[in-house]
């Protein structure tokens, strides 16, 4: 994640990130709804768009806590 979005995350509203975790829960929801396999394919596909990105898991683990 680049340092634009981390501090758009850090200064958003409590009502915009519950508006972004309610959209990341149903891609969770809809990811577990289907086949497991291809809930572990989908997340693998989203960490590797992630780390194309710049997102390393250090950060990701900072924007979680």
């Amino acid at each position: 994640m680049d340092d634009i979005s981390v501090k758009k995350w850090r200064y958003a509203s409590k009502e915009k990130k519950n508006q972004l975790n309610s959209t990341i829960n149903r891609i969770l929801k809809k990811a577990f709804d289907k086949n497991e396999n291809d809930f572990w394919r989908f997340l693998d596909r989203v960490g590797k768009k992630a780390e194309e990105n710049g997102l390393t898991e250090d950060q990701l683990n900072h924007l979680l806590n």
